[in-house]
């Protein structure tokens, strides 16, 4: 899958954001041309994600989306989005092929306000959809967090799935094996709540590598409901998640992801996104993957089989 940016705008401001640069510079707007573009460089794949910022703040949204809808060789379309404006999309633009991946923070970390319009906007969207095609995204960003809301949320709309991120820290600094031994007690946490309610947890990326984890950790991580073998795998550390998705900006240029987007290439200079994928694959993902997070990691088999990247790429320090 290919993500198009739609817009750096953003109507929120969460303080775990690692992309608040982009955010904050200023506007820009994918034109109705250059969305053009991006989809005919991208649509060999047959997913697209339209991503931001906040996607539903562009002006062209609707437009956008009933292009995605009508284009026979995109079979699905995620829309990344915080649901705060959900409303703005038109019922007939609801359809089957589009998938919606929510961000959900707490209310004190949002507001009231804006976190009762998000659930009602859940609400209304589950009453033309159904739950399969709605999904809720969780950033775990800080010790000891609270997800009372979220959980409620969880509860309230009888959701089976959920899709969590461990995010990468803004200071890099501490290292992604400090750090993760930091954050699993949050993620076990929260995970136990899951459990309970029979909700079946999958990794966005930033997967915590499975020699973080005490066996019985483990055990326990073995334990939850998963969608499926290669989720669970995935989760409990066992195999990697990560790949070159390619973030394709307003200005026509590409990153392989956001983690990575100091590295940006210009679209026209490629044939199409499997050409740009391998490059990013040959250029990042081989020249990064076997620098090892920690002295430990050298010598590790799964590490050297591309079976675990050691935490986010964006942590190596290796010039690319």
């Amino acid at each position: 899958m290919a993500n198009i940016a739609l817009t750096n705008r953003c109507n929120l401001s969460c303080e775990y954001c690692f992309a608040h640069e982009y955010t904050s510079s200023k506007k820009n707007d994918i034109s109705k041309e250059s969305f053009m573009r991006a989809l005919d460089f991208a649509k060999k794949d047959g997913e697209i994600g339209l991503i931001g910022g906040e996607p539903l703040l562009h002006k062209n949204i609707n437009e956008f989306l009933s292009v995605l809808i009508s284009e026979g060789e995109i079979r699905r379309v995620t829309l990344f989005t915080n649901g705060i404006y959900l409303d703005k999309i038109k019922k007939e633009n609801i359809h089957p092929k589009i998938i919606f991946l929510i961000n959900v923070n707490e209310a004190n970390d949002i507001g009231e306000k804006q976190f009762d319009k998000m659930r009602e906007n859940i609400r209304e969207l589950l009453f033309y959809t159904d739950e399969e095609r709605v999904t809720l995204g969780v950033n775990i960003y800080k010790e000891n967090q609270n997800f009372s809301d979220i959980l409620s949320l969880l509860r309230e709309f009888s959701l089976k799935k959920v899709r969590l991120s461990v995010v990468i820290p803004k200071d890099k600094s501490e290292g992604a094996f400090n750090y993760f031994n930091r954050m699993k007690k949050t993620l076990l946490t929260f995970c136990a709540e899951l459990k309970d309610m029979g909700i079946s947890p999958c990794y966005d990326c930033n997967a915590i590598p499975e020699c973080v984890y005490t066996e019985n950790e483990k055990a326990f991580l073995s334990s939850l409901s998963y969608l499926n073998e290669h989720e669970k795998r995935v989760f409990t550390g066992k195999a990697s998640v990560c790949a070159p998705i390619v973030d394709i900006y307003p200005d026509l240029t590409a990153s392989r992801c956001f983690g990575m987007s100091d590295y940006k290439v210009k679209i026209e200079d490629f044939e199409n996104i499997s050409d740009l994928k391998n490059h990013f694959f040959y250029e990042i993902d081989t020249k990064l993957v076997h620098e090892p997070s920690k002295d430990e990691c050298k010598g590790c088999y799964k590490q050297a089989t591309f079976g675990c990247f050691g935490g986010c790429l964006c942590y190596k320090e290796v010039n690319i």
